[in-house]
């Protein structure tokens, strides 16, 4: 069984697919997201890669918005049966299903597709690396927007990890979450 998980919106053909085209090289320093606006001092994600630790766990390939649905279950599914419950009641598979769900949105939208979603373990942390072809843009902070405007997945992002960063290289750009949980035994 394969670790890979492709979904496919109803409307697609079965086993039809456009040919990729090669990533773009990333420039040495990305725009932020909206390059006509100058980014604001600390708006900024950190350019940080996590830990070489980790094990990958799942992963999943996301094409369009309707997918992520599906990704949501499944990831719950495999944090339920990876990493277990904490002693004090924290919500870790909630917040890490939030979390990704946001990462994954943000490249669906901001992106270029395909969105690649992965978990990895390395028994003391969940790692969560939400992928896409854009290397154009890196990914900044929103400030200064009203409530309901959206824009705020990095925000919660960043309030509900331990860490969180990203990094570009020739496949694309990769915005990363990382979680305290254990192992299940």
């Amino acid at each position: 069984m394969s670790d890979e998980y492709r979904f496919t919106s109803p409307d697609a053909a079965d086993g039809m697919r456009l040919p990729s085209t090669p990533a773009p090289l990333p420039p040495p320093a990305l725009p932020p997201d909206d390059a006509l606006t100058p980014a604001a001092a600390g708006r900024s994600l950190p350019a940080t890669r996590p830990g070489a630790d980790f094990v990958p766990v799942r992963r999943w390939v996301l094409e369009h918005p309707v997918e992520l649905r599906a990704l949501r279950s499944d990831l719950r599914d495999q944090l339920t049966a990876s990493v277990a419950p904490s002693d004090d009641g924290d919500g870790v598979p909630d917040d890490v299903v939030l979390v990704t769900s946001e990462l994954a949105t943000n490249a669906l939208a901001h992106g270029r597709t395909p969105a690649q979603v992965q978990l990895l373990l390395d028994g003391h942390e969940v790692l969560v690396v939400v992928s896409d072809g854009d290397t154009t843009h890196a990914p900044v902070l929103a400030s200064d927007r009203e409530a309901g405007e959206g824009g705020f997945g990095l925000q919660i992002a960043r309030r509900l990890s331990s860490d969180v960063g990203w990094w570009a290289d020739a496949s694309g750009k990769h915005v990363w979450a990382s979680f305290a949980a254990r192992p299940t035994t």
